[in-house]
């Protein structure tokens, strides 16, 4: 071997050795698309070539995570609930074949199907940091929903770069909300006079779906108002001006008998506590309807029309908890989380900053 391929073979070789990861660096890397505090009880996985799995760290949550395979181009790690692990041993060892991506979740979701792998749980999710290097990544979190559509949701099915909250493969079982980022919230470009109260009602809701929305507004004794019949499944409501600040909120035709139930509450003088605890003993005893899973809520906010933004979304999970859910049960630093864990009013909050 001649002095030059010996030098360019030592040159690869240190090369390699100084860009191998330890295993406590794989887990500390994996680990970073999940929320603070679901980080130290996540188990930790990788994948090899022919598509078997070995166990880095075993957990303590329902969280499973993988670090970067730097045999791909860019920089991705995800986590994602125990749940999905029948279905994603199946996909790599598929993959490991040679089948493409489209055939290889082709193949996974016939076998949800036909009932031979796990069928997703509404709410479960999967967290993602991707890029095209690390320091480049931005962050993306999914919520699975089964079979879900936009009107059994309230979802658009497209993204809108002023949301960053959709739902992809509407209809299947591979359906999920996908929420990309962090938006900011921002109030709504040229907003609509504040006298006009369906235009300033539908600006809760994602751009696609206002036209469609139908909007009331209740009156002093309880009763609703039909200001506009809508095509879609949402029903806004306008800002009430007997109430400091600005608020108009959006949600699916579901919630429809819960509003009537707690407006007519709200007319005896109780307190808001006082008027959500009477609705969870209502839901709880057949008197009005369950929240469905993957039904949306939307809320636009602030001092006035013009500074209001979309600061807050909900999708109904009535009685998910963190380990049904794989979410955390606080205000989390990325801005999503499960309120009333256990509940029948369990819900996944995403708050903009």
């Amino acid at each position: 071997m001649n002095h030059v391929s010996l030098t360019g073979l030592m040159i690869v070789t240190v090369a390699g050795l100084a860009s191998a990861q330890t295993t406590d660096e794989k887990i500390a890397q994996a680990v970073k698309a999940l929320p603070e505090s679901m980080q130290d009880g996540a188990s930790v996985v990788e994948y090899n070539a022919t598509g078997h799995r070995t166990i880095l760290r075993e957990g303590t949550n329902s969280l499973v995570c993988e670090p970067d395979d730097p045999n791909v181009e860019g920089f991705r790690v995800s986590c994602y609930h125990q749940n999905r692990i029948a279905r994603l041993n199946f996909e790599r060892q598929l993959a490991a074949t040679g089948k493409s991506a489209a055939d290889v979740f082709q193949a996974r979701s016939a076998k949800v199907d036909a009932g031979d792998l796990p069928l997703p749980v509404a709410g479960q999710m999967g967290y993602f940091l991707a890029g095209a290097d690390e320091a480049s990544t931005v962050p993306t979190r999914s919520a699975r929903l089964p079979y879900a559509t936009a009107a059994s949701t309230g979802l658009p099915t497209d993204t809108d770069d002023s949301e960053g909250v959709w739902l992809m493969q509407a209809g299947t079982n591979r359906a999920h909300i996908m929420i990309v980022g962090t938006p900011s919230g921002r109030p709504p470009a040229n907003p609509p006079d504040a006298t006009d109260k369906v235009a300033t009602a539908v600006l809760a809701a994602p751009a696609a779906l206002r036209d469609g929305a139908t909007v009331v507004e209740y009156d002093a004794n309880g009763d609703r108002h039909i200001l506009r019949d809508g095509t879609n499944t949402l029903v806004c409501e306008p800002d009430d001006p007997n109430t400091e600040g600005f608020a108009a909120w959006c949600y699916h035709e579901s919630h429809v008998p819960r509003v009537n139930f707690e407006k007519k509450v709200a007319t005896t003088g109780a307190d808001r506590a006082e008027v959500f605890r009477q609705r969870v003993a209502a839901v709880e005893a057949g008197k009005i309807p369950l929240p469905v899973a993957g039904q949306m809520q939307y809320v636009l906010s602030g001092d006035d029309a013009v500074s209001a933004t979309r600061r807050g979304l909900a999708v109904r999970l009535p009685y998910a908890t963190s380990d049904l859910s794989g979410l955390p049960e606080e205000r989390s630093n990325d801005g999503i989380w499960l309120m009333q864990a256990g509940a029948n009013r369990a819900h996944i909050m995403i708050f903009r900053p």
